[in-house]
Order: structure tokens, then sequence, then C-alpha cells
């Protein structure tokens, strides 16, 4: 079962990724509405087990010390966004955005282009797809696939921010499409989920980008 909060101001979403046999779940990219989440964990009885967050800018890693320390759970981030997440407040303060979040150390630093990862009984696969961001990656579990600001159902993410790079962006979409089954669920940063292969027919904007 996949849950999808909505956090403000940026309307990124967070995630929840829940066994049902046993509750246990997995946040991915909790934003800046850590009580929102943390309601819907609450509601559903849920057990957090870890946090991994799909790229380090703050509207995807905003909430991670308050799940971090409530559950005493760890933090998964690849190494190439490290540097970025830490500067956090630094693009809070510029985006004149009157929040600071408490920086931690991730205890685990995903490295490379992909690894495998097995938290309590889920199974994970880690996509290194820069573009975004240095470190950005895609989390697949089973035929779910969480691609952060990387792939959208309608639209992109071009916004000169933080490491962000058009011409391998560009590179990434175009692996993405021919490395992942067009079947797969995908489940975006920003707005709704939809089916890869949908994306790919139907959202003009990444079509037009990766044509030129």
């Amino acid at each position: 079962m996949i849950i999808r909060i909505v956090n403000e101001p940026f309307s990124s979403n967070a995630y929840l990724l829940c066994r049902e046999s046993d509750s246990k779940c997995i946040i991915i990219d909790p934003g800046l509405d850590e009580v929102l989440v943390d309601q819907k964990i609450i509601e559903l009885k849920l057990k957090p087990i870890a946090i991994i967050s799909t790229h380090g800018h703050f509207d995807h890693v905003g909430g991670v010390s308050f799940f971090h320390d409530k559950y005493s759970i760890p933090f998964y981030l690849h190494i190439e966004d490290l540097k970025l997440y830490k500067s956090s407040n630094f693009y809070l303060k510029l985006s004149k955005i009157n929040r600071f979040i408490k920086i931690i150390e991730p205890e685990f630093l995903m490295i490379g282009k992909s690894q495998k990862l097995n938290i309590d009984k889920f199974s994970l696969e880690i996509y290194n797809y820069p573009g975004h961001t240095k470190g950005s990656c895609i989390i697949k579990h089973e035929n779910n696939i969480f691609t952060g600001d990387i792939v959208f159902k309608k639209g992109l993410y071009l916004n000169k921010l933080p490491q962000e790079n058009a011409a391998v962006l560009k590179k990434s979409i175009i692996e993405i499409m021919n490395a992942f089954d067009l079947a797969s669920n995908c489940y975006p940063g920003h707005g709704n989920e939809a089916v890869l292969n949908e994306i790919k027919l139907t959202n003009q904007d990444l079509i037009n980008f990766i044509s030129n």
C-alpha cells in the first residue's frame, strides 16, 4: 500500500510505503509538513522503520530529523546530495521561508549508479539519475517507482535550482524511459501518480524536452 501526503508550501509529495501484514512503513521524501505526515502515520497505526529521500532539496528532506528522532529510525540519502541536504537552511533563507531544519547525519549514504536495499522485509532498488540534482534517485519497489523531481505526470521541474543540469536531466529521462517497465506505477515528487507509459505518451512538456 502506498499513501501520498501533499506538503506545503511547495505541494511536494511525501509517501508512506506500507506493508499491510504488520503495518511497517518506509517514509519517502518527508517534506516541510512533518506534522501532517505524522498524523497519517498515527491515524493508520503505522510503524515507521526508515526514511529515504529521493534527493536533497529542502522540500523533500524537511521532516527527516522529526521522524528520525521520534521513531529512532535511519535516514538514507545518496552521497552526491549530502552537501545539498546540509545546505537546506541556506536555501530556505534564500527562498524567504521562515523555517529552520535540524540537520542530521544520514546513517546510510547510497553510492554509485544502482544498488539494492533490503530494509526489514522491503526489497528496494535505488538508481541514481542526475540532472535535477547530482544525487537524484529513483526508488523502485515491485512495480512502483518513486521518481522524485525527475519525471512527472505533467510538466517538468526546471527552475535553475542548485545542482540542476538540463542536459544531464534530459539524458537521465531518456534512460529511464528505456530502462523501466512502461507499465510501472510512477509516484513523482509533485503532482499525481501515473503509469510510466502514460507519461511517455502524454506529457507534452517532457516529450518536447527530450526531443529537442
